[in-house]
């Protein structure tokens, strides 16, 4: 195994303390709040659970709204980071429909062991490693790099979503 060098260590401290502010949201998160629909038509647990049995060509006949319930990005976050990993460390094969989805309060604690298996992946690298190209899941071609800093960004961003869909669920209940 390799040792992380100064820039791998540097990246996955990165990652952790993104990791690290979901962690802090998921601790006092009720199960209200991760599952309020903000809208009718709100993108839910359901809604993975049959997008990765059915595939693509299911979601896109659902006119589903593009907001999301809190439940629902935590799995997106935890799936995509794992689909993520599978390519950039793996051989690419897994798929969609073999993801876990799992239900309310396992969906909140779900994150946590893929959290940690990327990190251990990206442990394993070397420098040469990082401009290596490999597959996304969608066909494109993408470096090792990119992939993980996506994964920082795609924490991030999410994050965001949750702390606004909590805000208004309180909001909506005062």
């Amino acid at each position: 195994m390799n040792h992380p060098n100064n820039f791998i260590l540097s990246v996955i401290w990165e990652l952790n303390h993104g990791y690290q502010d979901l962690l802090e949201v998921l601790d006092t998160l009720t199960k209200e709040e991760a599952q309020w629909m903000p809208t009718s038509t709100s993108r839910t647990l359901d809604i993975i659970q049959n997008w990765n049995r059915f595939g693509n060509g299911w979601i896109e006949e659902q006119n589903l709204d593009l907001i999301s319930t809190i439940e629902y990005l935590i799995l997106h976050i935890a799936q995509c980071k794992l689909m993520y990993d599978e390519c950039a460390f793996r051989e690419a094969k897994l798929q969609w429909k073999e993801l876990d989805c799992p239900e309310w309060p396992e969906s909140k604690h779900y994150p946590k062991k893929i959290q940690e298996k990327l990190v251990e992946s990206i442990k394993g690298i070397s420098d040469n490693e990082l401009e290596k190209k490999v597959k996304t899941n969608w066909g494109d071609s993408w470096s090792i790099k990119r992939i993980i800093f996506t994964m920082i960004h795609h924490d991030a961003y999410h994050l965001g979503q949750i702390n606004i869909i909590r805000n208004l669920y309180r909001i909506h209940n005062q």
